[in-house]
């Protein structure tokens, strides 16, 4: 009882408050309507008891009378119209005290509670039969059960009220602050738990890179102290180039193990300084990628919010970047440097070797390398030479032979004549054994440029015409050309001719 009371009594506070919250009179026809519910909730309770087999017959009495009297009024009918028959004497008598309807006040409710109370001490105290006492109490129950659905109906109506007044003012507020330029941020509790499983997962990825901090702060610090070496680096390379071009026999080879040394030490330093720095850079990507995996589940609420997220390791990737860069340019200089000061003095030590030999010893070293040189123009004069009568790649279609790439080899083939011009009395050339095979190829040379390049591409022209997927325009070009002896441009536009019956 005391909890209907109190939802009665909630249900008017509120509708108090909607009232003052609005600030609107209520209109004729709901003060029509509210004094027509406070005319209609004058409830008188009765007590009411019929048999539920003969529905027919039933008493209801008002208070004074009890629930006792009404009971026995219908005990006593039933008696008189049963007679003898026992089993329609102890029929069961259902015994309820009517309810108010619903827009009964609190005070109604709890005198409908008493009543109905009355009746069930009835029953109990009269020790009426099972049956009787269930049949009272399943009509209570439903009255209940009807009671409290009105009950939530109207607290539902009213919180549907008060979610309609609320946007009503969220509304209002934010078209009054636009007005003002004053931007108003209502920020809804699922936005803060959004914002907190956010925040969790960025503070994850931040422990997680605070893990990798020791090695970062390593790998600067030995970054520090190598490229602090840089000016003595070069220091070195310098004194070792003055030694280098300065020293005797001995002192070169001093400086020789001096070069490989330092090449040794700062490949060495680089390399392990640039290895580090590409390991902490794949540890910097995998631990932005796990980062960017746990945003996955928040990526609809980052979208809507317009959050930037960004990289978390961007600055420090880019620092490791910087540091392998340099390593590996230091490293590549340094080892060039080096390689060129180390062939140098090679030189060097060649030069001294013969200036410090004797006559005998001087011509025996000319005469190497006078045959090595020698043995090396004939190799390549042999290579051309067989490459230049080979015979040339055909088309497809006609099987002719392209002539442009073949007449590029015998031109420059040709360009080597006045280098091989026979020696002067007593002189010797290098070149002597080679150019004594080109001298017997030159003159064929001329013959195919003069006379077999002509022949092949009338020739063509001819089974190109015959077979009549060339353009004539084409042809006559190529006999235009090769009447006036311009034979390069001749055999290029015979090839050209050619891929075009291959149809190219």
């Amino acid at each position: 009882m005391k909890s209907l009371t109190h939802l009665r009594w909630f249900k008017a506070a509120l509708v108090a408050v909607l009232g003052l919250g609005c600030a609107q009179e209520s209109r004729p026809e709901e003060q029509q309507v509210t004094s027509q519910k406070q005319r209609t909730t004058n409830y008188i309770p009765m007590f009411c008891a019929i048999r539920p087999h003969q529905p027919d017959y039933g008493v209801c009495e008002r208070p004074p009378q009890t629930p006792q009297g009404v009971y026995d009024q219908l005990a006593a009918i039933q008696f008189n119209q049963c007679g003898t028959d026992l089993t329609c004497r102890y029929q069961p008598i259902q015994l309820w005290a009517t309810e108010p309807d619903a827009n009964a006040s609190p005070a109604e409710i709890a005198t409908w509670f008493d009543v109905q109370n009355q009746v069930i001490d009835f029953l109990k105290t009269t020790q009426k039969n099972a049956e009787t006492l269930h049949l009272s109490l399943s009509i209570h129950s439903g009255g209940m059960k009807i009671r409290y659905d009105e009950q939530n109906q109207i607290i539902a109506e009213v919180s549907d009220r008060l979610n309609t007044i609320t946007k009503n003012v969220e509304t209002q507020v934010k078209t009054q602050a636009s007005a003002y330029g004053d931007p108003v941020v209502l920020e809804a509790a699922e936005v803060k738990a959004g914002m907190t499983r956010l925040d969790q997962a960025v503070a994850e990825a931040r422990t997680a890179l605070e893990a990798l901090s020791p090695q970062v702060v390593s790998l600067v610090g030995r970054f520090e102290t190598y490229r602090n070496t840089e000016a003595a680096s070069v220091t070195a390379l310098q004194a070792l180039a003055a030694q280098g071009s300065m020293a005797d026999l001995q002192g070169i080879e001093a400086a020789l193990l001096a070069a490989a040394d330092l090449s040794h030490q700062e490949s060495g330093t680089a390399s392990t300084l640039a290895m580090d720095a590409r390991r902490l850079r794949s540890q910097l990507a995998r631990a932005q990628e796990d980062y960017a995996a746990s945003l996955v589940p928040h990526r609809e609420f980052i979208q809507k919010r317009g959050l930037l997220m960004g990289d978390l390791v961007v600055g420090e990737r880019k620092m490791v970047e910087g540091i392998e860069g340099y390593c590996e340019a230091r490293k590549r200089k340094t080892l060039t440097t080096v390689e060129r000061l180390v062939e140098g003095m090679k030189q060097r030590r060649e030069a001294l070797i013969a200036l410090e030999a004797d006559q005998a010893t001087r011509q025996a070293l000319a005469d190497e390398a006078f045959l090595t040189a020698s043995q090396r123009f004939l190799s390549d004069v042999t290579t051309r030479s067989t490459q230049l009568w080979q015979v040339a790649p055909k088309s497809t279609v006609l099987k002719l032979s392209f002539l442009s790439e073949k007449f590029d080899q015998m031109e420059s083939y040709l360009q080597f004549e006045p280098a091989c011009a026979p020696p002067a009395a007593g002189a010797r050339s290098w070149r002597e054994a080679g150019c004594i095979a080109m001298r017997r190829d030159f003159s064929r040379v001329r013959s195919w440029r003069t006379s077999t390049l002509p022949g092949t591409l009338r020739l063509n022209v001819a089974m190109m015409r015959q077979a009549g997927s060339v353009p004539a325009a084409m042809l006559a070009e190529v006999e235009t050309l090769t009447t006036a002896g311009q034979f390069k441009a001749a055999a290029t536009v015979h090839d050209a001719a050619l891929r075009v019956s291959d149809g190219m």
